[in-house]
């Protein structure tokens, strides 16, 4: 038995990957978002992560408490947690924190591609790209009860149908039989949601949207909505995605290796930024790629504004986890755990999403995929 921590890449093929997606009869996922591989990993990875996540969501603590968002019927319910495979002098690999996030991503895709690599890769049911599910479960029926656990579930988001994001939003349409909304289709009436056009009304929400992505003038407007509907039921609270965010790792007591700091209190600053290469700058409300300075300079983080707008990370150097049969080329990966929270039980890992690419930029938003990069999943065997 291997004791260090390992993953394998294995290669189904993206013409193969195409015809099994269209197979299982779910909507369209585009191509040039999905990797031609699919991993698994060990047991001693799997420790790994499962040691690593449990000592930050002990250390989240504080921060999850539901006071800490100031708005009735917010609870912290789910986190996205980012981990780069990163060197380490004696061991294959050591594991990085990269982006902490409270939001529901890329569940209904991850279901999708999953029934699609379940037709290529001929693993043994046993191996899940998630934590166990209780006897006689189904993902798609344990999911509804987080996320759309109502028939009158609408998910929300900002203009969803021009979102690069649309395919994962159909998907939620298609698995779970949600309304997908435009926030401003909505108004509050009686607690709840209510859409005058189809005169649907909505006692729960599956949240996508991110109010500080509105300008000034709609954030308030949205925002006034959605408090109005004081007695819907939420997954992904608003208040909970600007809670929990990437400058929450700077306020956590993490390994040197992965060490975060506010830019105002940060090393750099007591020393005028003097060894400014030695970090990476990235924007509390950065996503998708954006608010991420990869080399900044002394006077780029001088400029930054404060106070708890912007983080500094120290450096590391990602190693390569595979590479590609084809083209040769060394393949990246960054890990998101999709992680359930649940009152007065331990954390259930809802998905295993590994994002590979050939730089070791896990985003890929708006630029061309080349052979192996974009998403797939990471199996364990259920017993490890």
């Amino acid at each position: 038995m291997n004791m260090q921590p390992s993953i394998r890449l294995d290669v189904l093929g993206i013409d193969r990957l195409a015809l099994a997606l269209a197979a299982v009869d779910a909507p369209h996922l585009p191509l040039s978002m999905m990797s031609d591989h699919y991993a698994i990993g060990n047991a001693a990875l799997r420790q790994a992560l499962k040691d690593k996540i449990a000592r930050l969501v002990r250390a989240l603590g504080p921060h999850l408490h539901p006071s800490r968002a100031g708005w009735s019927g917010a609870r912290a319910d789910v986190l996205a947690l980012d981990l780069a495979f990163v060197e380490h002098p004696r061991q294959p690999f050591e594991l990085a924190w990269v982006e902490i996030q409270a939001f529901t991503s890329m569940l209904p895709t991850f279901h999708t591609l999953h029934l699609a690599q379940r037709r290529l890769h001929g693993l043994a049911p046993h191996w899940l790209p998630h934590d166990a599910l209780p006897p006689g479960a189904g993902w798609v029926e344990h999911m509804r009860h987080w996320v759309a656990p109502r028939a009158d579930t609408a998910l929300i988001e900002d203009q969803p149908r021009r979102r690069v994001t649309w395919p994962d939003l159909d998907a939620a349409r298609h698995w779970w039989q949600v309304d997908v909304h435009d926030w401003r289709d909505l108004v509050p009436m009686q607690g709840e949601l209510c859409c005058p056009v189809s005169r649907r009304r909505y006692g729960h929400v599956w949240n996508r949207l991110i109010l500080d992505d509105l300008d000034a003038l709609d954030r308030r407007r949205a925002e006034s909505v959605l408090r109005a509907a004081d007695k819907v039921g939420w997954h992904s609270h608003p208040a909970w995605y600007e809670g929990i965010h990437k400058g929450t790792l700077a306020s956590l007591p993490l390994a040197p290796h992965e060490a975060c700091h506010w830019i105002e209190e940060s090393p750099l600053r007591a020393g005028g930024y003097a060894d400014a290469g030695r970090w990476v700058a990235k924007s509390v409300g950065g996503h998708s790629g954006s608010g991420l300075l990869l080399a900044p300079t002394p006077e780029d983080l001088e400029a930054l504004p404060t106070p708890r707008r912007w983080i500094v990370q120290n450096r590391f150097r990602q190693l390569p986890i595979g590479q590609h049969p084809v083209t040769g080329q060394p393949l990246f990966g960054e890990l998101r755990c999709m992680l359930g929270l649940r009152d007065g039980q331990p954390p259930w890992v809802m998905a295993w999403i590994l994002r590979l690419s050939n730089n070791g930029i896990a985003t890929l938003t708006g630029r061309d995929t080349r052979p192996g990069e974009g998403m797939t999943l990471l199996y364990f065997e259920e017993e490890a």
